[in-house]
Order: C-alpha cells, then structure tokens, then sequence
C-alpha cells in the first residue's frame, strides 16, 4: 500500500471517527437503566388508589414522583458525564450534547404523557409507551454512535409496538418495558464495546443476542409466574363471614349488578340504578374479611390477580338514538382476556 492510499484511509477514518462521535458512559447506561427499571416496578407500588383517592392528586403525585427521579438522574448523569470527560481532558461533542437535549426531551414527553393518560384513559399502553420513548432515544445515540447501537435503538421500538400488536396483557408490558431499561440498556454498553464496528453478521449475531437477554426473562416471568391459591374451601355467597380468608365461588348464570357512579350537568345515575350482569363461566374470588384481595379465577383455571392486566374492557361504541320515541344511549363493549377464551366449567 502506497502512501497516498495510507493517507486516504487515515482521512475516511477521521471523518467517521467524527461522525460517529457520541460515546455513552458507563455510568449513564447504569443510571438511565437503573432509574428506568426501578420506575417501572415500584411506581404503581406508590401511586396508588389508596394512598391517592382523588384523580388530580394522584395525577400531580404521579407527575412529582416521575420528575424527581427522572430529573435527578439526568442532573446526576450529566455532571458525571462532564466530570469523567474532565478527567480525560476531552470536550463533550456537539452531537452529543444536542442528543442528550432531545433525551430529555423524551423524558418529559413519557411523564405529561403518562400524567394525561390519568384523565383521559389510554393507560394500558403506558408501559408500550414508555419502552418506545426509551427507543427512541437508543436509536438518536446511535445515530451518533456506532451502527450496533442504532440497530438496538430500533429494536427497542419494535418491542414496544410489537408488545401492543401482540395483545400482550398490561402486566407483560410492564416487566417487558423494566427488562429493556434494566438489562437491555447495560447489556447495549457491554456489547458495543466488545463488537465495535463489527461486521453485518456479526452485528446481527450480536444483536438477536441482545433481543434474547432483554426479551426473554420477562415472558417467562409472565408465562410461568403463579398466583398462590387462597387455602380456603369455596363458599357460596350467603356464607362468606367477614373474618379471616375466604372463597366466593360464583356459579355460572349468577346476576352480578353492575352499579355504575355517573354524575355531571347532563346525565346523573340514580345511587340504585343497575345493569344486570350474568356470569357465562363460574368464577372463584379470594376473600380478606369479607372484601376481594385481588386474587380470582375462572373456572377451573389459574389463579390471578387483577394487577396482572389480564382481564380487559374495550367498550368500543357509544351511540345515542330515538327508541319508541324517546332518547336512548346505546353501547357495545367486551370483556374478557385471550387467556380465558375457550376455557370450560
């Protein structure tokens, strides 16, 4: 090799060496990963009905809990960043600062989305939501970075829409979304400096190794993962106590009202207005003096409590119309979850 091609290469490498300038730290990939995964686990441990009744207390609750960590971490992460890099006597790059504007940016967008989804529902898809956010923001390092970090950036996304594609319940969405934070933003950083600027197969070796890691445990946890069964003997509704624990068991045919708190300047429900339900399939409910704990099943399935998301229900048309000459508000909703399709007496 001449000269003249020795020069030639040293350019084309300063260039994509400039190009390709953003470098995460280590301690950003543990601090963005650490925050996010124990965000996702614990805040529905905190902001919860009980300790929030109202909705704009919960809201503003949700909004400070969110800001504070999510804040903190960025105030935190930045300072080591420009630390570490003084210590080196490097200058942080103009494309990385730009792109860590626009994370930012991202992270407030997830916090007033998830304070909206409050007040106007949507709130099964904050964890696809919040997986795509985190995504997106892989994806604007690695625009930046080297092309094995752009490639996860994009795989984040398309775990988040393919969680909602896939009907996945509100639980699996949820480990789903901490497995991607918690395992997948470290991982990235381990791998990415071991490949470096490895070949296309060696990249998309790396890569479905990456999807493996991140995608796996949660799934398992979700499909493998067992409610513990009430001890209790089933009883029927006119021998639950208001002590101890106990079983209801609800038989097929049973009536269930459904008793629903409608007030405003328009339309008001009266306090003993009722729709008639009826049971398609028996169902069994664990009891805690004489109140549901959360625990049910249909059946003879699974036990499950209702935190897991399993059930849903879509309501997906309301019409108003005229019945016999008077106004009438007809609307047609489901309830029911893929798991419980099919399942028998």
């Amino acid at each position: 090799m001449n000269t003249h091609q020795e020069q030639f290469q040293a350019i084309q490498s300063m260039l994509a060496a400039g190009h390709r300038s953003v470098h995460l730290e280590r301690h950003s990939l543990l601090l963005i990963g650490g925050v996010g995964g124990f965000l996702s686990v614990v805040t529905e441990w905190v902001i919860t009905d009980t300790c929030f009744p109202d909705l704009g207390q919960r809201g503003a609750a949700l909004l400070a809990w969110l800001a504070f960590w999510l804040g903190g971490m960025a105030l935190v992460e930045h300072y080591l960043t420009r630390r570490a890099r003084a210590r080196r006597a490097e200058t942080l790059p103009f494309a990385q600062a730009q792109v860590t504007r626009a994370w930012w940016m991202l992270l407030g967008v997830g916090c007033l989305a998830s304070f909206a989804m409050l007040f106007h529902g949507g709130g099964g898809m904050i964890y696809a939501l919040w997986t795509v956010m985190l995504g997106l923001g892989i994806y604007f390092y690695g625009l930046f970075s080297r092309p094995l970090i752009e490639w996860i950036g994009l795989a984040v996304i398309l775990l988040g829409i393919a969680g909602l594609a896939a009907g996945l319940p509100y639980g699996a969405t949820r480990w789903l979304n901490a497995s991607c934070f918690a395992i997948g933003m470290p991982l990235a950083g381990w791998l990415n400096a071991r490949v470096g600027n490895a070949g296309l197969a060696n990249r998309v070796a790396v890569l479905a190794l990456w999807l493996a890691v991140v995608a796996t445990p949660p799934l398992l946890a979700v499909r493998y993962a067992t409610t513990p069964a009430p001890t209790a003997a089933a009883v029927a509704a006119g021998a639950v106590v208001g002590t101890g624990e106990q079983v209801l068991r609800l038989e097929t045919g049973s009536r269930v009202p459904l008793r629903v708190d409608l007030d405003g300047p328009i339309l008001a429900v009266a306090a003993d207005a009722g729709l008639d339900l009826t049971l398609n399939q028996p169902i069994e409910i664990a009891l805690r003096d004489g109140q549901p704990d959360g625990r049910y099943r249909i059946g003879t399935g699974a036990w499950h409590t209702i935190h897991e998301g399993i059930l849903q229900l879509r309501i997906d048309r309301i019409r108003p119309r005229l019945a016999d000459g008077g106004p009438e508000v007809r609307a047609h909703a489901s309830f029911g979850g893929a798991e419980f399709e099919g399942e028998t007496r």
